[in-house]
């Protein structure tokens, strides 16, 4: 992006970067669309139709001259005459005489004069030409001289510059497209500075004496006490209107004949000029690849009367360039923080937002503000760094995703990725809450169901388990034959993991259940599953070799949740926890049973029932069957087994149908 903004500011010109700039110009008139001008100014055309009349081109002087009378005595308070009188009419002196001595009545007639940029063209100035330089001239901070380097001038003849009010150069410089885009009301010629046409035209329309018009090099024209704006080498960005026939037009025939309203011209600019098939007086805007000279003028004259002229400020570049590099900041920022799509939208909003800005300023304020350059540098820098992150930052997450998005819910999954501490996948120690799911009495099912129906029955018992671990944000470990092993708090910490594991051992069951009803799943089959959590430390990481390898947890909690899964059976219980997993869930309807002794451990494991969430916890029936419970506990504990078998054949008798065969299996345990 700097080099963009240095080449932006140091290097404008480049042919390149121009024609990208002066398109996005000529889209931003076409977006603007036409405007009106004002009732200043009227056109009359040399036509077809006139030529078809008088008979010849170029025309005889003395229709210039009637042309000029009639105007004259029409009251229209300027007339221009877009037509260089650079030779001798044809029928000889007296046709240059009345349109000179019709020039004088007038008092308002402005011609034109061309200047040349050949070595032909050198030698001293007419006097009229001379006069016409500026007398009131001062030199400002930012000027910077026009290219364009006159050697001489076309001048008119000198009986008609000397008759005209005012004399002005039509000069048209192209640009690197072909267009002419900007007009030059102040133009340097050897130590002078000269007013172009329009300029002229304006200033006797506001009734301005010529030393009341003061250029100042490098700001602008002062007309009186408005100033009309240019760029440091006094150009104006010509304002287009639209495509050609915005302004009134009367054919010229009718003028020279007085076959016109004088009405029409009564105090407005009448300017006079040609359309005529096969004499190249046009130019391109961006509207029409053909307007006449004399409508381009017309135009100019327009803008600098109501204000519209354009133009492009000194400090223009230097914005657009800090914005360069602030857009290039703003989307780095965003591209190491963001997903890329997310930096994409705000990348085009901010690029949106210039570009609406840009034509806010050029149709309201009539700024020049760079489009294109800005815009490709954009996409280039965003697509850089959006490549840059993908092939290389980018790398790290995509092989994080790849390896979890087998055992962890997508939303996990992107937080993982986006993490900037993501865990070490060859393995670490850390706390876990394991989880074993078994479905109870396979066997038998796999006898009673053919192959198709069993697998569409594991299927969706797998399924429905896994809904429930990840919605808890639990990790999926394995399949295995009728078991599901899950586990929390890896990869991502997850401080309440042992609430989520029996979370989603709740969600299993009411999920069976529902399941169970479904006879086209289950073939008529009555299904069951035992479930048992443990907290304690674990190693999880990658484990397997370098050809298959699993995300998984090792380790001796691992080993005792599995155990507690294979109690539920024993004991008549669908959800068995482990005693540190059961001191992390109080909210949690929990029963203490019994402590158990796991093959190859010398000490005993306590085992507890969970049988219900927040709202059975706090039940007035399981707060009155919890306090029994637990004076049972205290009485088994004391070897009180009289007192501890009167308890539970209370509890028996008096718990709710899913806790009967627990009481009923602690009974048959109870010392004789």
């Amino acid at each position: 992006m700097l080099v963009f903004a240095a080449l932006h500011v140091m290097a404008p010109d480049l042919p390149w970067l121009r024609r990208l700039e002066l398109f996005a110009l000529d889209t931003r008139f076409r977006l603007r669309g036409p405007l009106s001008p004002g009732h200043d100014i009227v056109l009359v055309l040399i036509d077809d139709d006139t030529i078809a009349k008088f008979g010849r081109w170029p025309l005889p002087r003395q229709r210039f001259a009637d042309a000029v009378n009639f105007l004259g005595a029409a009251g229209a308070r300027v007339i221009g005459i877009d037509l260089l009188f650079t030779e001798p009419d044809e029928a000889g002196g007296s046709g240059d005489r009345a349109l000179a001595g019709a020039m004088r009545r007038a008092g308002t007639v402005v011609l034109p004069f061309a200047f040349r940029f050949d070595r032909d063209g050198a030698g001293p100035l007419p006097d009229d030409i001379a006069r016409s330089a500026f007398t009131s001239l001062r030199r400002g901070a930012f000027f910077e001289p026009a290219p364009l380097r006159p050697t001489g001038v076309l001048a008119p003849l000198a009986p008609l510059g000397e008759a005209a009010a005012a004399l002005g150069h039509v000069t048209i410089a192209y640009d690197v497209d072909g267009a002419p885009r900007y007009e030059y009301p102040v133009l340097g010629h050897d130590l002078d500075y000269y007013p172009s046409m329009a300029l002229r035209v304006v200033q006797l329309y506001r009734r301005l004496a010529w030393s009341d018009v003061t250029a100042e090099l490098g700001r602008g024209v002062w007309l009186g006490n408005h100033l009309l704006a240019t760029d440091p080498s006094m150009r104006l960005l010509v304002n287009y209107l639209g495509p050609p026939g915005r302004f009134p037009t009367v054919s010229f025939a009718d003028v020279a004949a007085g076959a016109v309203s004088p009405a029409m011209f009564k105090d407005r600019i009448v300017l006079i000029g040609t359309r005529i098939t096969g004499v190249p007086d046009a130019v391109r805007t961006p509207f029409s690849a053909v307007l006449p000279g004399v409508e381009r003028l017309a135009t100019v004259i327009d803008s600098i009367l109501r204000g519209r002229s354009l133009h492009r400020p000194v400090y223009a570049p230097w914005v657009e360039a800090a914005w360069m590099i602030g857009f290039a900041l703003v989307v780095a920022l965003a591209l190491s923080r963001l997903s890329i799509a997310r930096a994409a939208l705000l990348a085009a909003a901010l690029l949106a937002l210039w570009l609406v800005l840009g034509q806010f300023a050029l149709v309201r304020f009539g700024i020049w503000s760079a489009a294109a350059v800005p815009s490709l540098a954009s996409l280039l820098v965003f697509t850089l760094l959006a490549t840059y992150r993908y092939g290389l930052l980018d790398r790290e997450h995509r092989r994080i995703r790849a390896a979890f998005q087998r055992y962890l819910a997508p939303s996990m999954v992107e937080q993982l990725a986006q993490s900037s501490l993501p865990p070490q996948l060859g393995g670490e120690q850390r706390e876990l809450t394991v989880m074993f799911c078994d479905l109870r009495g396979f066997s038998g099912i796999s006898e009673r169901l053919d192959s198709r129906a069993l697998t569409r029955l594991v299927n969706a018992f797998f399924a429905m388990v896994t809904e429930a671990v990840l919605a808890q944000g639990g990790t999926v470990d394995k399949y295995m034959g009728d078991a599901v092993m899950a586990f929390w708090n890896a990869p991502l910490e997850q401080p309440d993991h042992a609430r989520r594991a029996c979370r989603a051992a709740l969600a299993i069951r009411a999920g069976l259940a529902r399941l169970d009803a479904e006879e086209d799943v289950t073939g008529g089959v009555a299904l069951d599953c035992g479930i048992g959590i443990n907290t304690g430390p674990c190693t999880v990481g990658n484990f397997g070799s370098r050809h298959r390898f699993d995300y998984s947890a090792v380790g001796d909690t691992v080993n005792i949740a599995a155990r507690l899964e294979s109690e539920t059976k024993t004991f008549g219980i669908g959800i068995a926890l482990g005693a540190a997993t059961a001191a992390r869930v109080p909210e949690l309807a929990t029963l203490p049973l019994e402590a158990i002794q796991l093959r190859g451990h010398d000490r005993s494991v306590e085992l507890f029932a969970l049988v219900g969430d927040e709202t059975r916890r706090e039940s007035a029936a399981f707060l009155a069957l919890h306090e029994r419970h637990r004076r049972f506990a205290e009485a088994a504990q004391a070897a009180d087994w009289k007192t501890a078998a009167a308890l539970l054949a209370e509890l028996e008798s008096a718990a709710p149908a899913d806790l009967a065969a627990v009481y009923r299996r602690l009974a048959e345990r109870l010392p004789a």
